[in-house]
């Protein structure tokens, strides 16, 4: 998908918890399957689409509070336990699934406690293990009030852009692009555990509250700076650096 359409897929993303029974449609099931084959190849991960039977990790179970409504589908963030950067690739390659399904006029949500675990290990083979699911299907344009309430708590905890980076001197117009789409990314209860620092031309990424999903949210966040700078790569890893290309060099020399 072009940088554009994940683009806008990150400004119109935002993450629902009610669903309706309109199925996937085959051809964007088909999309998404074909999209986690090839993420699983490049990453060494073993993510699942499951259809139909989401209904098994949240009806009734005590955690999700009735928090997720008509949940019939998700995909399972599954990779070996000794794959290095497992947790931040899950992340990455999470949310560019996420971006894609947005963009087939998809709902989504990142899950990370509220729901059955032990049912969802069960899709996991000898080694792997289930780090969270993202739920997807269908939502309808207008948020519930359990929806909107949690909207207005999560909004009050949100922190603002300029307490996600730390920048010596002037900055480049596309590092402040890129930290517009950082401001942008779902995080484990908006909690935005990660500061992008900006000197002498170099970017770096790191970790600010070590939460247990600390990893995923910074897989995310690295993401969506690469996509708002216009390109690039990162280095994984707590402090990794981002890598521009030869073109972004000689215009920041201008």
């Amino acid at each position: 998908m072009e940088i554009e359409k994940y683009l806008y897929a990150i400004k119109k993303r935002c993450s629902r918890r009610k669903y309706t029974d309109r199925p996937i449609d085959s051809k964007c099931v088909k999309e998404i399957e074909d999209n986690i084959a090839l993420y699983n190849r490049e990453s060494g991960l073993n993510m699942k689409l499951v259809i139909g039977n989401g209904g098994e990790l949240f009806n009734g179970f005590r955690k999700s509070y009735g928090l997720f409504v008509g949940v019939r589908n998700y995909i399972a963030m599954i990779g070996g336990k000794d794959l290095p950067n497992r947790m931040e690739k899950v992340g990455r390659f999470g949310e560019k699934i996420v971006l894609e399904a947005t963009a087939m006029g998809l709902s989504t949500c990142w899950v990370g406690t509220s729901y059955d675990k032990k049912t969802a290990t069960a899709l996991c083979k000898e080694n792997d293990t289930l780090d969270c699911v993202i739920a997807i299907g269908y939502s309808d344009k207008k948020h519930s009030l359990k929806e909107r309430m949690m909207e207005y708590g999560m909004h009050r905890q949100n922190k603002s852009k300029e307490t996600l980076k730390e920048a010596e001197g002037p900055v480049p117009e596309w590092f402040l692009q890129g930290m517009d789409a950082v401001h942008l990314a779902p995080t484990a209860r908006n909690l935005r555990p990660f500061v992008f620092k900006y000197k002498d031309g170099q970017v770096t990424a790191s970790i600010t509250n070590p939460t247990e999903t600390a990893m995923i949210d910074l897989g995310i966040a690295k993401l969506h700076f690469e996509l708002g700078a216009g390109g690039g790569s990162w280095e994984y890893g707590n402090g990794g650096h981002y890598y521009f290309d030869d073109k972004r060099k000689e215009s920041d020399k201008q």
